[in-house]
């Protein structure tokens, strides 16, 4: 067994041997031990093919010898590797196992002509391979309920596209190299695709909500056609109450900007089942907003991406607005508007993600999976899974004024503030699992100086779920990343075939199969979440001690910032 940090706020631990039922099983028993034992401030425990991924929150973990997060929470791996964990209390799920019907080729598998090519069968033969095999799920990951399935024939391995899709529709059983899996719901990626699914599996409404797990057997068979419409790609439901006449307290949409949804902190927890946290891409930015107007760090917020909304309040309000700059706003402080009034942030004169926070414990929408975030990829949370609309009203909180923050002449910054329309964007990097096979020809000097030399523009194609980077290319080694598919966390940067970086942000995939560069430090995902598209962007590298030093010191500030505010009161 093998463990390597990726980035200041996880691990990832490696067991050796091939990637075969047994060493599954090794997996999911060693994931369940860590489970009964878990450390305070572990938040994920993420089992794959040969890997378990293991997220915490620094600021969370207990330091009582005063070192760093980091070390503690390698101690207590360790200790599981060596086989001092509590196996008497391991729980592992029982397995079940499933039935996938599957139209295969036409329009549902574009890919399958490739695949068969690859395979040097006929297309039918593919499609007899793919049904006659027995599965075993290795893990859920890349979307929230999609399985990477074990067991795929030998003949039937297929290299990932160089350049992944942007668009692969809910259902979609694709191959990635020797993988195979199932898309829940549509969303980008690169995997091979050889037919589709009406199967549901993944829905946020059940208390389980992935259909499959780690250890589920898996059998497809084919049909002539989609008995119906996938559930995962109909149409997404109006959250109740969004254009409800019956509500007192509420933020009237008249315009909704670019991208504006409802966001707060993220989940946590539901990562094994493919949900990644989620939450502001500038939690920092999002916290600030809260505690300028008396609420707790994690209330739900307003996120606004590149052009903000314009609004009309029902009644009066206050409001502060953080991270991205608003012409003629003042931002980091309590603004107070009255009944019919207008704000208007169409306009972002500095940054990319604009926060509104609202006193009186924020925007009102109902909690899914424990969060009020809108999940835009998966369909769930805010306002019916979606970003606003014209004429929606968001609910809001009734606000004390005793409980807003008094006094005058002061402001809070957000403490990574956005950068210059035209200035060069820096972030931090640490080496990742795939760094010594990505630069084997060279030393670690000269490493460092291949990813520090390079320019990045940001892409104008970059979503919630990753930003694309567009510049001189890395040259992957096929071996790198393996052929099985790791956890990730926002920050891992992954290099796919075409050797352009991926940053995963909040909303991104929970495992991943590419190769991986490295991890941005946590501290500074929110400097490339407030670029625009078109800015330059360069790597920084650093270690993760220093990384990790940032972030709490960050945190750390933001403690002592809300007992002062409370001060104020």
């Amino acid at each position: 067994m093998s463990l390597q940090a990726m980035g200041d706020t996880a691990f990832l631990v490696t067991l050796a041997g091939a990637a075969d039922a047994a060493r599954l099983a090794r997996v999911r028993a060693l994931a369940a031990d860590l489970a009964a034992d878990r450390l305070e401030g572990v938040v994920e425990i993420v089992p794959a093919y040969a890997s378990i991924g293991v997220t915490y929150e620094p600021e969370r973990v207990p330091t009582p010898r005063g070192e760093l997060p980091w070390r503690v929470v390698a101690e207590w791996l360790e200790r599981h590797l060596a086989g001092d964990g509590p196996t008497a209390a391991r729980k592992v799920r029982a397995a079940r196992t499933h039935l996938v019907p599957v139209c295969y080729g036409g329009e549902h598998g574009p890919d399958l002509d490739h695949v068969a090519k690859v395979a040097k069968r006929s297309a039918d033969e593919v499609v007899k391979l793919h049904t006659g095999a027995s599965y075993q799920v290795a893990a859920i990951g890349f979307t929230p309920g999609f399985p990477y399935l074990l067991g795929l024939p030998e003949a039937l391995a297929t290299p990932r596209r160089s350049t992944p899709r942007l668009r692969v529709p809910a259902g979609a059983v694709g191959i990635g190299g020797a993988q195979t899996g199932i898309y829940p719901r549509e969303t980008p990626g690169g995997w091979q695709l050889i037919g589709r699914t009406a199967l549901e599996l993944f829905n946020p409404a059940l208390e389980t909500p992935a259909r499959l797990a780690a250890g589920d057997e898996v059998k497809f068979k084919a049909v002539d056609k989609l008995a119906a419409a996938p559930v995962a790609s109909l149409p997404r439901a109006r959250a109740a109450g969004s254009r409800e006449p019956g509500l007192v307290r509420y933020a009237e949409v008249l315009k909704p900007g670019a991208l504006t949804t409802v966001q707060d902190l993220g989940r946590r927890g539901f990562a094994a089942a493919g949900l990644g946290a989620g939450g502001a891409l500038d939690p920092w930015a999002a916290a600030v907003a809260n505690l300028a107007v008396g609420n707790p760090p994690g209330a739900a917020v307003l996120e606004c991406t590149y052009v903000g909304p314009v609004l009309r309040f029902s009644q009066a309000v206050t409001l502060a607005l953080a991270g991205a700059e608003v012409a003629g706003r003042p931002a980091g402080r309590p603004l107070r508007l009255e009944a019919g009034a207008i704000l208007d942030c169409s306009v972002l004169e500095r940054g990319a993600r604009l926060y509104i926070a609202f006193a009186g414990g924020g925007v009102r929408t109902p909690l899914v999976l424990g969060g009020a975030g809108t999940v835009v990829g998966a369909g769930f949370g805010g306002l019916g899974g979606r970003a606003l609309e014209t004429g929606d009203r968001v609910p809001l909180g009734a606000a004390r004024p005793e409980d807003v923050p008094g006094g005058a002449g002061w402001r809070l910054a957000a403490p990574v503030p956005p950068p210059e329309r035209r200035a060069v964007v820096e972030v931090r990097l640490i080496p990742g699992p795939d760094w010594a096979r990505i630069f084997r020809r060279h030393g670690p000097d000269g490493a460092a100086r291949a990813v520090e030399a390079r320019r990045f523009q940001l892409s104008a194609k970059s979503d919630r779920m990753g930003l694309r980077l567009q510049g001189e290319a890395f040259t992957v080694p096929s071996a790198a990343g393996g052929e099985v598919s790791r956890p990730v966390v926002p920050g891992t940067v992954q290099l796919p075939p075409d050797g352009q970086p991926i940053v995963l942000m909040a909303e991104g995939q929970t495992i991943g199969g590419y190769a991986q560069l490295g991890q941005v430090a946590s501290i500074d995902l929110p400097r490339l979440a407030q670029a625009r598209p078109g800015a330059e962007i360069v790597f920084r590298m650093t270690d993760l001690s220093a990384a990790q030093q940032a972030r709490l010191k960050v945190a750390a500030d933001l403690a002592r910032l809300r007992v002062g505010l409370g001060l104020l009161r």
